[in-house]
């Protein structure tokens, strides 16, 4: 029979918390690095050269929204409870509102971040971890 280990995240689902947390921090690179701004005398400007700092707010927003989701399915799993929790689908679920709210700006590139989140919930959801210590 085997045993897994409670304080680790199948493959399946380290990749895709991974996957969100590597799109949610392209997203902040993306604000610094890509012009978004044309200008006729010059090069373009960044989004934050043309907003400020205060743009990194929302930018920074669906990062952690991945690491309190990974955060707070480890901490079930490593407790050993069942299922993903009300904290897990509240955080999804305010992710999925600000794909919806800004549907016409930020929302289409927040959106695989949501989708990376969803599938890791489902797939941590579907998991049956056997409860016995794992032997060392």
């Amino acid at each position: 029979m085997v045993r897994t280990d409670l304080r680790r995240f199948d493959g399946w689902t380290a990749l895709w918390l991974g996957l969100a947390a590597l799109w949610s921090l392209g997203l902040v690179a993306a604000g610094f690095l890509v012009t978004s701004y044309s200008t006729s005398n010059g090069p373009g400007l960044t989004l934050i050269q043309e907003n400020g700092l205060k743009v990194l707010a929302p930018l920074l927003i669906p990062f952690v929204g991945v690491v309190i989701v990974a955060l707070a399915l480890w901490h079930r799993r490593h407790n050993q409870k069942r299922g993903v929790g009300v904290l897990v689908w509240i955080v999804f679920g305010l992710l999925a509102l600000l794909v919806v709210l800004g549907a016409l700006t930020i929302g289409p590139f927040i959106s695989p971040v949501a989708v990376f989140v969803l599938v890791a919930i489902t797939r941590e959801k579907g998991q049956s971890p056997s409860f016995e210590p794992v032997a060392r």
